[in-house]
């Protein structure tokens, strides 16, 4: 999105995505483009004012209180209703559960499955600070830590891995988000692999192909093969941080070698957004194609329809040099 006001953004280099309040063009046709103010961007609140006459420093209490909720959205990677609950929450504020689209009972098997993942490598922290074998409540007291890692028992978690107490909470989040993630992707795959399948099947044959010329029907296959290596990118790239979190916690569990868990979690931020990222852009592919077809049954599309498909997973990933490469030798995921 093209800010207003021009490039003038204090991006953060560590995030592959910022928050911004969209200003569509054509509010019945979002198609059209548009611009943005972004959270970040100098002069936010004159742009606010000059957009909207909104004057954020001055006018009504619960525009001030959108401003803040924005800026502690801007704190997660993707808009999934467990991460939205948990960093709302924990900053006070009170929303209907039905803004979230999850109850409490879904937060809490997640919570559960985080701590499961995460319960062994504080033991085993616990363990190599001389604590001996933990006992049933002082795991409890322990995975607490988790999610309040202000608790004096952080700082024997601290003290193992010689993480500075100020970057505590920054990597507690980041692992938590990490963890919760996998999880995500574990349930992701299926429709991933409809995904990789369609796009590269001959589904993506137009139902009116012989109205287009060979070097029309040449161009839908090249965005086809475009989109697929920018998710199959994507894909990559959270295989990839997932293998390295997986070795780290083995080396650490039974080996007791927390040299590459301390390696790890130190890069947990930037790992945890680019996850944030390339996941989202994933389940929106999948999504977008559903708009169009069944990925169960899928069924010929015209050519301008396809198109315009292939042209709205390219723009969710960015707009690219469109010369990614793809390797049929490795799996998709």
């Amino acid at each position: 999105m093209t800010p207003i006001g021009g490039d003038e953004v204090d991006f953060d280099v560590s995030k592959p995505l910022d928050t911004a309040i969209y200003i569509p063009k054509d509010h019945q046709d979002l198609s059209q483009g548009g611009s943005a103010i972004y959270i970040k961007q100098n002069g936010f609140d004159a742009l606010m004012n000059d957009a909207f006459g909104i004057k954020t420093d001055l006018d009504a209490k619960d525009i001030q209180n959108d401003i803040s909720i924005l800026n502690i959205i801007d704190q997660v990677p993707s808009l999934d209703p467990y991460l939205l609950r948990s960093v709302l929450t924990s900053h006070g504020c009170k929303l209907p559960d039905e803004i979230f689209r999850s109850s409490d009972q879904e937060d809490r098997l997640i919570r559960l499955r985080i701590e499961t993942k995460i319960a062994p490598i504080l033991a085993r922290a616990v363990q190599t600070e001389g604590s001996g074998d933990l006992s049933i409540a002082q795991k409890q007291r322990f995975l607490k830590v988790l999610w309040n890692p202000d608790l004096p028992e952080a700082e024997i978690f601290v003290n193992s891995f010689g993480i500075e107490a100020s970057q505590t909470s920054e990597i507690f989040t980041a692992w938590k988000g990490i963890t919760y993630y996998q999880i995500q992707f574990e349930e992701i795959a299926p429709s991933l692999r409809k995904v990789f399948n369609y796009l590269s099947g001959n589904h993506l044959k137009a139902l009116d192909n012989r109205m287009y010329s060979s070097n029309d029907n040449e161009m839908l296959k090249y965005k086809a093969s475009t989109c697929l290596s920018k998710i199959r990118q994507a894909v990559d790239k959270c295989r990839k941080i997932f293998k390295s979190y997986d070795m780290a916690y083995e080396d650490f569990v039974n080996k007791n070698d927390p040299q590459n868990l301390k390696s790890f979690l130190m890069g947990a931020h930037q790992d945890y957004w680019q996850l944030g990222y390339s996941i989202i852009s994933c389940k929106h592919s999948f999504e977008c194609i559903g708009q169009y077809t069944s990925l169960n049954q899928p069924r010929l599309l015209r050519y301008v329809t396809i198109e315009k498909m292939l042209d709205e997973i390219s723009m969710i990933f960015g707009r690219g040099d469109g010369k990614q490469t793809l390797d049929k030798e490795q799996p998709l995921i």
